[in-house]
């Protein structure tokens, strides 16, 4: 694979961008999109030449509606200078997208962060990108800048365009500029951790706190091994346990109720479980969104009844894995280091459940099936030539 320039062309608007994209396509080049770099996965033709695009310059804030909490940005601000300037406004963007490879999250622009598609432990109670994406300006394998949603549901009618990039990797079209909705920055944080004797428990417990009347922010089931290298230095699980972390956003006083009512709901198993106030609970999520450096890291996106047996698979098969789920919407992330990629992978797929995915993220390359196969067709409509390069396998 050639590349047309050692150094990426770097764009400062849309328009910009949407002309980067003509001129590539024009020579019959594939265009790279960059921001910060920290997930590169889309792939490319060997035998057409690269032309790279920098979006880390186009990176300004267009407006925010404070009252409407809703903001407009460009897809090259990166979350963190987002974040700085929501929390002036007592607002904040729920979001804590994976560290991948041990790269600061914070530092991954907003664009890239959609395209792959990474949320974290609050997508529990603040959801996924359908309900944070209101709309969005992009580029397509044209160089035409296309426009879809608006600041409000109710502004907007049809199909959700700018929605059909998310997850995408950058391989349908280019992310310009964002609408997004904000929400009020909660008051306190707090969690609870459960050492599980072993994943059904760990199952039955995080059935009984869904069904219970709390409303917790975050589910996350993690290894037993993995909970071993925590930062806190909290108290170590044993081979084949898996430890429920169970957070809560609200007022300290709601907060410490919820606790107790779920502390409740595992004392009556003989569950034992230490709460964390505000700054040990917040450490303790970012933590688990920090995943080291890795020969192989996969997703598997099934149902939340599933998550804590994945777990407690995963890290047998490796026990110096990092196995973390969000038990509440049934995705699991494990990253692998010191494995051979091409053998464990096998592996991975004998123990899944017959309705979960399992996605590839580093490590092997894999044939598009199911919703993956929906991503070649839509790239075959969308970028016919195959401007923006492959779809991640």
């Amino acid at each position: 694979m050639s590349v047309v320039s050692a150094l990426p062309k770097r764009v400062d608007s849309p328009e910009g961008l949407a002309e980067a994209v003509r001129d590539a396509a024009g020579s019959g080049a594939q265009v790279r999109i960059s921001g910060s770099a920290s997930m590169p996965l889309t792939a490319f033709n060997e035998q057409r030449p690269v032309q790279a695009i920098s979006t880390l310059r186009m990176n300004k804030l267009i407006e925010h509606a404070v009252p409407d909490m809703t903001v407009i940005v460009h897809a090259g601000m990166t979350l963190e200078a987002l974040q700085k300037h929501l929390a002036w406004h007592n607002q904040w963007l729920p979001i804590d997208p994976p560290a991948v490879n041990g790269r600061n999250p914070m530092q991954r622009t907003l664009g890239g962060i959609m395209a792959s598609n990474s949320l974290g432990p609050l997508r529990m109670a603040f959801g996924d990108w359908r309900m944070l994406l209101l709309g969005a300006k992009w580029v397509d394998a044209t160089g035409t800048i296309v426009k879809g949603g608006g600041r409000t549901v109710k502004n907007a009618a049809g199909y959700h365009t700018p929605r059909l990039l998310v997850g995408s990797c950058g391989s349908l079209g280019a992310y310009c500029e964002l609408t997004l909705r904000t929400y009020a920055r909660p008051v306190d944080e707090q969690c609870v951790i459960f050492f599980c004797r072993d994943a059904a428990h760990a199952e039955e417990l995080t059935a009984a706190i869904l069904t219970s009347p709390t409303n917790p922010a975050y589910i996350e089931a993690i290894g037993g091994a993995t909970f071993s290298r925590n930062p806190l230095q909290l108290p170590t699980a044993g081979a084949g346990t898996v430890v429920l972390a169970v957070g809560f956003l609200d007022r300290p006083s709601t907060c410490a109720a919820q606790i107790e009512t779920v502390r409740a709901l595992a004392a009556a198993a003989g569950t034992e479980s230490i709460s964390q106030t505000a700054a040990q609970a917040g450490r303790l999520r970012l933590w688990l969104t920090s995943e080291p450096a890795s020969r192989l890291a996969v997703r598997m996106h099934g149902l939340s009844s599933d998550a804590a047996g994945c777990v407690a698979k995963f890290e047998a098969l490796a026990p110096e894995a990092f196995v973390v789920a969000e038990a509440g919407t049934g995705v699991v992330r494990a990253s692998f280091k010191d494995v051979d990629p091409l053998a464990l992978w096998p592996k991975l797929l004998e123990m899944l459940p017959a309705h979960a995915t399992l996605v590839p993220i580093q490590g092997v390359t894999v044939a598009p099936v199911g919703a993956m196969g929906l991503l070649d067709r839509l790239k075959k409509t969308l970028d016919p030539a195959g401007v923006f390069g492959l779809p991640p396998r």
